[in-house]
């Protein structure tokens, strides 16, 4: 993993572990990415509304960024803003870790303890040390409740589920951070025709439909487990046709 701040003279190594005001990131496979454009305009309406005054150089940092990126192998990068007394701009680049179909997931045993989900960015170490909790119990994500039980979503991913023929997702009335790949597999349902709606739900009234898990990075993930409360779900077969559609939006690096 290597880190770069962004100055006038072009990017500059660091090893300095910042805190993160405003983060993004996604999946470069080969050189491609999936919804390049809905990560730039995450990034740059986040940067604006943290610090406005840096909008414009948001939009300059993100472009160049890409411009360093491989075009070959598979990477994970995050571009950020640190949250320091003078905030700057950091590319990271990881290499991608292994993409898989299916996912057990786990409860975090507390109400979702976190307290700024206006951007992605704030909240994103304490999510990183929610799913290592996950991972400690042999999940492979933590989901998050709110004080009453309902599901807000993963420690850094999204959750919906099918009812029936009906994709649904935790709605506004729980509070979530905006997700590129839960709005892409909307409209994906939506070009396709198929109902959605979104509502509050327990995770006891997921059990025995089927259940997504959703990030930039694996795509789509069919849930086989849920710790403490049930392995029956319903295997993924509106998957295939979802991921096929979700390939339209993949486009090369500029």
């Amino acid at each position: 993993m290597k880190s770069w701040l962004f100055t006038q003279q072009g990017f500059i190594p660091t090893q300095v572990d910042f805190k993160l005001l405003v983060a993004d990131s996604f999946l470069v496979a080969d050189g491609q990415v999936r919804s390049i454009g809905k990560h730039f305009e995450r990034f740059c309406t986040s940067v604006a509304l943290k610090r406005p005054e840096m909008k414009s150089a948001a939009e300059v940092f993100f472009n160049s960024a890409l411009e360093q990126l491989p075009r070959s192998g598979n990477w994970f990068p995050r571009l950020a803003l640190t949250d320091e007394q003078t905030s700057r701009f950091l590319v990271t680049l990881r290499a991608a870790p292994e993409i898989t179909n299916t996912a057990i997931l786990w409860t975090y045993p507390e109400p979702d303890p976190r307290q700024d989900l206006s951007v992605k960015g704030p909240e994103l170490q304490l999510g990183a040390e929610i799913r290592n909790q996950a991972l400690s119990h042999g999940a492979d994500e933590a989901i998050l409740l709110s004080k009453d039980g309902f599901i807000s979503e993963g420690s850094l991913s999204s959750l919906v589920w099918w009812e029936e023929e009906t994709l649904v997702a935790p709605n506004d009335e729980v509070p979530w951070l905006e997700s590129v790949t839960r709005q892409e597999v909307f409209e994906v349902a939506q070009s396709l025709g198929v109902a959605t709606k979104t509502k509050k739900a327990h995770p006891e009234d997921l059990i025995n439909k089927e259940v997504w898990l959703l990030s930039s990075l694996q795509g789509i993930r069919t849930v086989t487990k849920w710790l403490g409360l049930s392995d029956q779900f319903l295997p993924g077969h509106h998957k295939e046709l979802f991921e096929r559609e979700l390939e339209k939006f993949n486009s090369p690096l500029p």
